[in-house]
């Protein structure tokens, strides 16, 4: 299972879409990339990050918080997201027992609704994913440097 995780200063960023840069996972290597959403306007960067994903076959996120535009978007993609609390060290972090986020009203409501991209409307429809679960196995961040 590979896995992303939004970070910034070496610790899970505080907001998805506003993470410096993206760590993606396999448990035997690591590799890191600057998010494609932080310095774009409207919603085009979120749409690359969205694609960024994609494009590393993720099958899992690990978020601190996340917008519900965002969050329903990744479920429709059927990427996973599982939630973590805290200002977490990604160095050699260690993650088990998260609980999965499985609809899109787990996520923040929009802020800013004045922009084109939040007037849209979207469905908050239910994941396609089995039922929710929690990351069950040991998941651990390897060769990670800050």
């Amino acid at each position: 299972m590979k896995f992303a995780i939004p970070y910034q200063n070496g610790r899970i960023a505080g907001h998805f879409s506003k993470a410096e840069s993206f760590l993606f996972t396999d448990q035997t290597h690591s590799e890191t990339m600057p998010n494609p959403a932080l310095n774009s306007a409207g919603c085009g960067g979120k749409k690359s990050l969205l694609s960024l994903l994609k494009n590393q076959q993720i099958n899992a996120l690990i978020v601190r918080n996340i917008g519900q535009k965002m969050l329903a978007n990744l479920l429709e993609s059927n990427i996973r997201v599982f939630h973590a609390q805290g200002n977490i060290a990604l160095n050699n972090a260690t993650f088990t027992e998260l609980p999965e986020l499985t609809r899109a009203s787990q996520g923040r409501h929009c802020k800013n609704t004045k922009q084109g991209c939040c007037n849209k409307k979207h469905s908050m429809t239910a994941s396609k994913l089995s039922a929710p679960s929690q990351l069950k196995h040991k998941l651990t961040v390897l060769g990670f440097k800050a």
